[in-house]
């Protein structure tokens, strides 16, 4: 009978390894379907004021991206103990569900002559995965992320059609996506080493032997100081 063993001390476990590479993976897939969301949001506002939108969210996005890039690099590395490919298996099966969802949403909600629900639907299918991942993997912020993306959407389909539906939906999934993706690698930020340490104090670095006076014997047996 096989027996998964602990994690050594200093080692993480495979959730724990599975969180942090979620937040890094998936915060760069975050960050892409956060500027898709974005700029189809501004689009639908107008030429004028899309634009502008659309100018300041490409230099939001792009710095975001070289930040991860620096802060995240060397973290989220893959796990492979054997609970480790339980939960990329579970990982990515819901991932492709949820990819399949998307695409089939759209075409369900266009067909029944729904054009405006398009989007709606797509943001639907991102909240379920954010709760599942929550679970898996415990990353509490993808909980109520994940409430909002599933339940709203319904909210807004409700209260709005048209070009108002169309842009209100894709700016505040847009935003929540791009806000989660830059705590997660805020997270990661935190979990590197120190590139720069401070160097044990020694005597020899920092003067300390000068401050011990050096003795020498007198010539009546006593000890006298010399400095």
């Amino acid at each position: 009978m096989t027996v998964s063993e602990a994690p050594t001390r200093g080692e993480l476990s495979a959730a724990t390894a599975w969180s942090q590479r979620v937040r890094r993976v998936g915060g760069f897939i975050q960050l892409a379907f956060a500027a898709f969301w974005l700029v189809r949001g501004s689009l639908s506002i107008g030429r004028g004021t899309g634009s502008a939108l659309i100018g300041g969210i490409v230099v939001i996005v792009v710095a975001v991206l070289v930040y991860a890039i620096r802060v995240t690099s060397g973290t989220g590395q893959r796990p492979t103990s054997p609970d480790a490919k339980r939960i990329e298996r579970s990982v990515n099966g819901a991932t492709v569900i949820e990819l399949v969802a998307s695409f089939a949403l759209p075409v369900i909600v266009s067909l029944a002559g729904h054009s405006d629900w398009i989007l709606p639907s797509i943001a639907i299918t991102i909240g379920p995965l954010l709760l599942w991942l929550d679970h898996l993997v415990h990353i509490p912020r993808y909980r109520p992320v994940g409430w909002l993306l599933t339940i709203g959407p319904f909210i807004l389909v409700a209260t709005m059609s048209g070009t108002a539906l169309a842009a209100i939906t894709g700016l505040a999934a847009g935003i929540l996506m791009l806000g989660t993706a830059t705590a997660g690698f805020q997270d990661l930020s935190n979990l590197r080493p120190s590139s720069r340490r401070r160097a044990p104090d020694s005597g020899e670095d920092h003067g300390l032997n000068d401050a011990q006076p050096d003795s020498g014997p007198s010539h009546d047996g006593h000890t006298v100081r010399v400095r």
